[in-house]
């Protein structure tokens, strides 16, 4: 068996000439082997816990040493399993979608570039999407939206990632968060990649999948943790104690083509550093110690002392090449620096400075490695890039206690300055720092409990507008960043709309407040603004919170293209694009609804009939459930769907939803369209003012499916469930209803809710091949409260939070397939 590397797969994936048996990409197809799989995607035979891991299955927890592959294990097991393997019975189980969560943003674009690399390899680069979930405008999770049953990878963050299967998707927008919630939990097969980076991330994924059993899911769903260093007390949790099936390596690995790697040798040794100047003392060492044409890197445990050791290097002026890399770049200088510290050392050699960023995903050999001692699972990860290929005799890991031991524990840092001590001047492989046992602390994390769950079902904000919080489920308080962007600043409002992944800087929160507070001004877009000519507000310290995208003045400065984020700098910092023309909707989605009021859904290119949409929703709803199979749905729960898909829009044909179209028309058009109505789209894109304000046109459906238009639902079994869909389809009335404050009683008109007075009348609506009666909507009381009936769905056993969001993903994803011909949403 061929020895090989991630970097090695990804030069064979890179190189048309290593795609299979010769340079031609052809499809993979049922009956590939594994081991043609893998020769056709990488170039290289599988190892043996690859191989058995495509041929039983993806494990719950795969703990293999760093450097010997497994992404590719999972990754192409995966699509082994999901495409390729000789029983459909297996095929048809395996989840259709593969979401692969990372710790840091930039492992990101170098896991993503090697499935990309693989499926082109395989010729199903058009067939399997490929998604990097990351912040800012470049992606979106519209990417997905029109085509949820079509096999997927998605690639992203931890942080990005699990808020959307935690209905709070951040850089996503508030009404759409239950497609992901529906999308991410059902049908899905999560891996966790080096969760030892994760920390409170972990139990709570462990927590979440629990979840999905108990509750139960429309889809197979499931989830493998994966690291070189596993802490199983993070694993353990409350709902889920226990691990189940792993895959480790067994003696035939160990002295097959892996046992190069496993067995490679470093020589450990302690370097004392004066408390004066330190930086500088260790920059001369490590220019001492360098070897022309080697790789030597040096890892921190901050972003500052890094910062300061790569100036300190910078100022002796050595002749190797010099490359600092952390976390709080923007996208282009963080990729040029990956690539830098990546590349090929020169005739004389390189020295890379970085941070915990290196722990993870990325593949280098260094012969000469410097860490400041750490908790041990990091020092196992560092030290596995010392040596990672087994091919020096004279590697050296030199090691030195760091000033401070934030922002880890104490105690961690001293048990493993300890340890390291132990070893000094003795030669030792990976594979015993891995089973060395070294003290490390028992952390205490919020856990996510089944109330939390429920709780976090309902999307719509308190009477403050505030949300149930999940940055505590997903990252330490430490851990938790603001995205900021640079922008030009004119009469106190940023240029363009919402930032682009390309602009935006990772900064922790808590040093994002402090430069707030010096009186530096920030701005975030204000999606629930009234007020369209001021989309920006001014962001406060309290405004924070992990994940939120903001925008400051690029001529105050605060970034340097060499060290990122820098507080001190008051240089001007380079507009990465020219934004968009400055617009409260430039650059959103024509579904971002920014006020209560505004349908951007309903505007379209072409005049389009109700009754025809409705029957062509209908049908997209049956072709969406035909394509996932639903295995987790009763034929009862599938059929509702449908009607709800036919019924969703009826509430469109009121006398206000009607008047407020037409008068987007031009006055020499409205006579003749009127005798075409009703409509379910506009034929322009002139935002729609209703009177009275603040109509939604599915709460009128869904009233009327509740007084006399409910003998369109008949005998049906699943009435609520109908009703449920047709009312949430836009993501707005899920749980209940409630009027925004400006609709309370401002005026002296009859107090109405979400545009729609006590007993108003809906006309008689034509689906095509039968009539909904005309119907009085009133908000029913009692028994009947429509609160009632959607609480009760979600609390019912046989269907539950997951399903329950599943259905409502397929309603809203026909709705908006159904709209795409006609230029609608």
């Amino acid at each position: 068996m061929s020895d090989h590397t991630a970097a090695d797969a990804d030069r064979a994936g890179r190189d048309a000439q290593q795609c299979g048996s010769d340079s031609s990409a052809r499809a993979a197809r049922p009956g590939l082997t594994i081991k043609g799989l893998y020769l056709r995607a990488i170039g290289f035979e599988p190892y043996g816990y690859q191989h058995r891991l495509a041929d039983e299955g993806l494990p719950e927890l795969l703990q293999v040493p760093t450097g010997c592959g497994k992404t590719e294990a999972v990754g192409l097991g995966w699509l082994y399993r999901r495409r390729m393997h000789p029983d459909a019975r297996v095929r048809a189980a395996t989840p259709h979608w593969l979401v692969v969560a990372l710790p840091m943003r930039t492992l990101v674009e170098q896991a993503a570039g090697r499935f990309e690399s693989w499926l082109k390899c395989l010729g199903m680069d058009g067939d399997i999407a490929l998604h990097k979930v990351q912040g800012g405008a470049g992606w979106s999770d519209d990417d997905w939206r029109l085509s949820p049953d079509r096999d997927a990878v998605f690639v992203g963050t931890i942080d990005m990632l699990l808020s959307r299967a935690l209905n709070r998707g951040y850089a996503d927008r508030r009404w759409h968060w239950p497609m992901a919630f529906g999308g991410f939990n059902n049908g899905a097969h999560w891996v966790f990649d080096e969760i030892q980076l994760m920390d409170v991330a972990t139990p709570n994924t462990r927590q979440l999948q629990s979840f999905r059993d108990s509750f139960g899911t429309a889809l197979p769903t499931s989830s493998t943790w994966m690291s070189a260093t596993v802490d199983e007390r993070l694993l353990s949790t409350v709902d889920r104690p226990d691990i189940g099936f792993r895959v480790e390596l067994d003696d035939h690995d160990r002295r097959g083509s892996l046992g190069r790697r496993l067995d490679a040798l470093r020589t450990v040794s302690e370097i004392g550093l004066p408390l004066k100047w330190p930086e500088r003392i260790l920059a001369e060492q490590l220019v001492d110690r360098h070897q022309p044409g080697t790789l030597t890197l040096a890892v921190f445990n901050t972003v500052d002392r890094a910062t300061v050791a790569w100036n300190a290097l910078k100022k002796l002026g050595p002749d190797a090449e010099l490359v600092l890399l952390h976390s709080r770049y923007r996208p282009a200088e963080r990729e040029d620096r990956t690539a830098a510290a990546l590349s090929p050392p020169g005739p004389a050699g390189k020295i890379v400075v970085s941070t915990q960023v290196l722990e993870a995903g990325i593949d280098l050999s260094a012969t000469l490695l410097f860490t400041e001692s750490a908790p041990w699972p990091s020092i196992v990860q560092r030290a596995g890039r010392c040596n990672r290929d087994g091919a020096r005799d004279d590697a050296q890991l030199l090691w030195a206690v760091p000033p401070k031991s934030l922002p880890y524990e104490e105690d961690d840092v001293h048990a493993s300055a300890e340890a390291l001590r132990s070893l000094a001047g003795k030669r030792v492989s990976t594979i015993r720092l891995q089973n060395a046992d070294v003290h490390t602390a028992d952390r205490i994390t919020p856990v996510i409990r089944r109330k939390d769950l429920i709780d976090l079902f309902d999307t719509t904000p308190d009477l403050s507008g505030n949300d149930v919080d999940v940055a505590r489920f997903i990252r330490d308080r430490d851990d938790r960043t603001v995205q900021v962007a640079w922008r030009e600043v004119a009469d106190g409002q940023p240029s363009g709309a919402s930032p682009r992944r390309d602009e935006l800087c990772g900064v922790p929160i808590a040093e994002f407040g402090q430069w707030l507070r010096k009186g530096n001004p920030a701005w975030f877009l204000d999606h629930l603004t009234r007020d369209r000519d001021l989309p920006w507000a001014r962001c406060t310290a309290r405004d924070l919170r992990d994940g939120i995208e903001v925008v400051l003045d690029a001529s105050k400065g605060g970034y340097d293209s060499e060290t990122g984020w820098n507080p001190r700098s008051t240089q001007p910092v380079a507009v990465v694009t020219p934004p968009d023309a400055p617009s409260v909707s430039a650059g959103l989605s024509p579904d971002e609804d920014v006020a209560v009021a505004d349908e951007p859904a309903s505007l379209a290119d072409a005049w389009y009939p109700l009754t025809e949409h409705l029957i062509d929703v209908e049908r997209e709803c049956t072709t969406l459930l035909e394509a996932f199979g639903a295995v987790g749905l009763t034929a009862e729960m599938h059929h509702a769907a449908i009607v709800a898909g036919r019924l969703h829009d009826i509430g469109k044909a009121s006398e206000v939803w009607q008047q407020a179209a037409l008068a987007t028309a031009p006055d020499d058009e409205r006579d003749d369209l009127q005798s075409g109505g009703p409509f379910a789209k506009t034929g322009n894109r002139t935002p729609l003012r209703f009177d009275p304000p603040f109509f939604r046109h599915e709460l009128a459906s869904a009233l009327a499916l509740m007084s006399e238009g409910a003998s369109a639902l008949g005998d049906h079994r699943e009435t609520d469930l109908v009703i449920y869909l047709v009312a949430s389809h836009h993501g707005r009335i899920r749980l209940s209803i409630r009027r925004p404050p400006d609709e309370l009683g401002t005026d002296d008109r009859a107090i109405t809710t979400l545009g729609i007075a006590p007993g108003s009348e809906l006309p008689e609506v034509d689906l095509g091949d039968w009539t909904i009666p005309e119907s009085r909507l009133r908000i029913p009381t009692g028994h009947d409260r429509y609160e009632r009936r959607a609480l009760a769905l979600r609390d019912r056993p046989d269907l539950g939070p997951f399903r329950l969001a599943f259905l409502e993903m397929v309603v809203r994803s026909a709705d908006w397939r159904a709209s795409r011909n006609i230029g609608g949403s």
